[in-house]
């Protein structure tokens, strides 16, 4: 009975030391600001933005675990007083999303 539970605990060991190994080598691979990509996402908001914290929510765990994009920019096509206050709360609980109309999308395209 001693045998197996000690295989049991190296065994976990083991899967505990891959799982540092591997936290420690993808901080290195996909940290830092400079390494983000210049790609934007573009979500189109309107109404009282009810899907919107579930969408980047989503994109920001793409952006964590792929790197595949930088700023996800919540564009406000019709947006009541309940949506722009949901967007503009996202946008300060996240550096990587901003809120714009229309008219400013080119400033954040640069």
């Amino acid at each position: 009975m001693q045998l197996w539970q000690d295989g049991l605990l190296a065994m976990l060991a083991a899967i505990g030391l891959a799982s540092l190994m591997w936290a420690a080598v993808r901080t290195v691979l996909f940290s830092g600001p400079e390494r983000r990509p210049r790609a934007v996402v573009i979500v189109p908001a309107a109404g009282d933005g009810a899907d919107l914290e579930g969408q980047v929510r989503k994109l920001a765990l793409l952006r964590q675990e792929q790197g595949a994009f930088g700023r996800v920019l919540l564009l406000d096509c019709g947006l009541n007083d309940t949506g722009r206050r949901a967007a503009a709360l996202l946008a300060e609980g996240d550096r990587w999303v901003a809120v714009c109309r229309q008219e400013e999308i080119f400033q954040y395209l640069r």
